[in-house]
């Protein structure tokens, strides 16, 4: 019984680490795609207007996605565009 109490206490504890790990990894990606668009259109403000290239929607399609996959939509849009 008193293993099984430090035992729980760790494998909780990797557990979080993982899950942070993971959305740092999403986040990283989601920088790295945020770059191509800043390259993709010239300067510093990314926005999307509709008359894009593919390339562009497909960008944007995989940072959303990326975000939904994060488990805070908001907080990773927030950190890609904002950082």
């Amino acid at each position: 019984m008193k293993l099984l109490i430090p035992l729980v206490v760790t494998i909780f504890l990797l557990s979080l680490t993982a899950c942070t790990s993971e959305y740092e990894e999403r986040l990283k990606q989601g920088r790295t795609l945020k770059k191509q668009l800043t390259m993709l259109h010239g300067s510093d403000v990314v926005s999307i207007s509709g008359n894009e290239e593919p390339e562009v929607i497909e960008i944007y399609n995989e940072i959303i996605l990326l975000a939904k996959v994060s488990g805070n939509e908001e907080l990773f849009l927030k950190e890609v565009f904002e950082n």
